[in-house]
């Protein structure tokens, strides 16, 4: 039966060549129109996919490049944080420093006053050098040029001067008023205890009396002791034991 209609078919075929040829011509346009299509799909299915890859390691380096940027931002805030925590912190300093500069500024300047006033009720010696000593501490803090520390040490010398004074002695020469008449004399500093002055002639001796606030004549029973303590002062004897009337002295 299907080797008949087959047959058939043959026949019709034979009997029909121009339907053939164009039956053939049509299935073949198809076949090649199909062809041309799956060519085309599989085209763009390889350049999506391309495109698809390209997108997704764009897609990752974005992501990436994201948490790059998140973490960076972390520590851009951690150190911007940090650095205004410092401008803090200096501005206080900066703060604190002015407010002690200027504490210090007025503890010196009481520093100087009270040494001025220690140097006027003090034992007459050396009137010029303290005087000029004190005159340059007043001058420097009166220059804005000078810094703190600057100021500080230079008051810390003078302080230091003035203290020394009381553990040393020493022999100068200096005017000085007795009974209105200016005389030139021998001082003999002890310590910060006393003063004594002789002649040049060692005839005449005498202290400075801190109650009357003057120089003035002592006995003669002192000349002996004042004169060896001159010379020992100033290293023309040997050290020895004397008696010098410190204190109360009685006529």
């Amino acid at each position: 039966m299907h080797i008949l209609i087959l047959l058939a078919f043959l026949l019709v075929l034979m009997a029909s060549p121009a339907w053939a040829e164009s039956e053939a011509e049509r299935i073949k346009k198809k076949v090649t129109s199909t062809i041309e299509i799956r060519q085309d799909t599989q085209k763009r299915e390889d350049e999506w996919v391309s495109e698809k890859t390209g997108l997704e390691a764009q897609y990752q380096s974005l992501m990436d490049r994201n948490k790059y940027l998140q973490k960076h931002e972390i520590r851009t805030k951690e150190t911007r944080n940090s650095q205004k925590a410092h401008i803090l912190e200096l501005e206080r300093k900066l703060v604190e420093s002015a407010r002690l500069k200027e504490e210090l500024s007025s503890n010196l300047d009481n520093v100087v006053e009270k040494l001025g006033e220690w140097i006027e009720h003090d034992l007459p010696f050396l009137p010029k050098e303290r005087s000029d000593r004190l005159s340059s501490l007043k001058r420097m803090m009166a220059d804005p040029g000078i810094q703190s520390g600057e100021r500080f040490r230079r008051i810390m010398e003078g302080l230091q001067v003035e203290t020394e004074y009381g553990g040393t002695v020493e022999v100068y020469q200096e005017s000085i008023d007795l009974d209105g008449r200016s005389v030139l004399v021998d001082i003999f500093r002890l310590g910060r205890l006393s003063l004594f002055y002789q002649t040049p002639d060692g005839k005449q001796v005498g202290h400075y009396d801190r109650v009357e606030d003057k120089w003035k004549p002592l006995p003669n029973r002192y000349r002996r002791d004042i004169n060896q303590a001159v010379e020992m002062a100033g290293r023309r004897r040997s050290i020895e034991l004397i008696r010098l009337p410190v204190g109360r002295i009685e006529p």
